[in-house]
């Protein structure tokens, strides 16, 4: 157990599995969302760990998952976890995904010309862009 802090004052040199194993723990626990950001946050903030794929990917996720989804905080994330690994396709197009719904057509926009930039290419169509850029779904076309 990791008492009522999350601090892991206890142990020098935490491991990335030691990270993945508190996170695992508070969220099988139900744990506060506090908690759970604050050993996401420690595990991101070591020197070792910030450019972490697998870690900024379960962050996004926490984020945007299900009823205790905070949009605002998911794209916070998402800007981070692509800053820290631009070089992560894997990352782009989970947090695109995951987070189309709260994006606005510009945001969308400008993370696709960065991912070009970065030469992360993606298939799209145009016309989806488009339409969405007037405001018209695919159910209407």
């Amino acid at each position: 157990s990791f008492g009522n802090d999350v601090s892991f004052e206890n142990c020098r040199n935490p491991s990335i599995v030691t990270y993945l194993y508190a996170l695992s723990f508070e969220m099988s626990l139900g744990g506060s969302k506090h908690r759970i950001r604050s050993v996401f946050e420690k595990a991101l903030g070591d020197d070792r760990f910030h450019r972490s794929v697998l870690l900024w990917r379960l962050y996004v996720g926490f984020e945007t998952g299900g009823a205790r989804g905070d949009a605002s905080a998911a794209k916070r994330v998402l800007f981070r976890a692509v800053h820290a690994c631009p070089w992560s396709k894997k990352l782009w197009v989970e947090g695109l995904a995951e987070l189309e719904s709260v994006l606005t057509a510009k945001e969308m926009g400008d993370l696709h010309e960065v991912m070009r930039d970065k030469e992360l290419n993606l298939r799209t169509d145009i016309y989806e862009i488009l339409l969405r850029d007037d405001g018209i779904g695919f159910d209407a076309v």
